[in-house]
């Protein structure tokens, strides 16, 4: 499926979902490629799509296109044996992040086969979990896990560290309750000692 990228938002949403109210059986069970390339949308307006399309038509959305060389997989056929994202990327190589362009808000699961870089806020309720390193241009409030394959060498980056849990590797943190102060830069998540501190930059 590929949206006009004229419409608006509401547009392509009221299209689709009178065309899956039109042609239930026809779309029942299918597999759907979403191309965004040409109208992008927010965390949110995508969640939104998603559950029409599982809910009204059970569709399975398994690729969302955003660039030439950034896709996402939402419904994973169900005979693949990795982590279970919400949003996930395909394998990509070691030298390469996936960057996502916006604020992780509540339900956004994101899954990253090497660095996670995010251009945006982790908001509560979401949850990005990384290879690598994950490097968060803004505040980190949800839950975090970098070197989900084992890596204690990991780092978590954000402008402020204040996730309801963080994890490197095997190591859980959960910080303390109540207001800390505004960091001057950068914060960094890392294991010390069997530890996961956070330095300030």
């Amino acid at each position: 499926m590929v949206p006009d990228p004229a419409a608006s938002f509401d547009a392509v949403f009221a299209y689709l979902e009178q065309r899956l109210s039109e042609s239930r059986d026809f779309f029942q069970h299918a597999e759907m490629t979403l191309d965004l390339r040409g109208k992008p949308v927010r965390t949110d307006e995508l969640s939104k799509l998603h559950r029409l399309l599982v809910t009204k038509g059970r569709v399975r959305l398994v690729e969302v296109k955003l660039e030439e060389d950034l896709n996402l997989l939402l419904d994973r056929p169900t005979d693949r044996r990795t982590l279970p994202p919400r949003i996930e990327t395909p394998p990509v190589p070691d030298d390469l992040a996936l960057v996502i362009r916006n604020t992780c808000r509540s339900g956004t699961r994101v899954v990253s086969q090497s660095d996670c870089v995010i251009l945006g806020d982790v908001n509560p309720g979401a949850e990005v979990i990384a290879v690598g390193d994950i490097i968060v241009f803004g505040n980190l409030r949800g839950v975090a896990h970098a070197g989900a394959t084992g890596d204690r060498s990991a780092r978590i980056w954000a402008l402020s560290i204040e996730p309801s849990q963080i994890r490197i590797a095997d190591i859980v943190a959960v910080p303390p309750r109540g207001n800390k102060p505004t960091p001057r830069r950068f914060e960094i998540a890392e294991v010390q000692d069997n530890l996961i501190e956070v330095i300030t930059l």
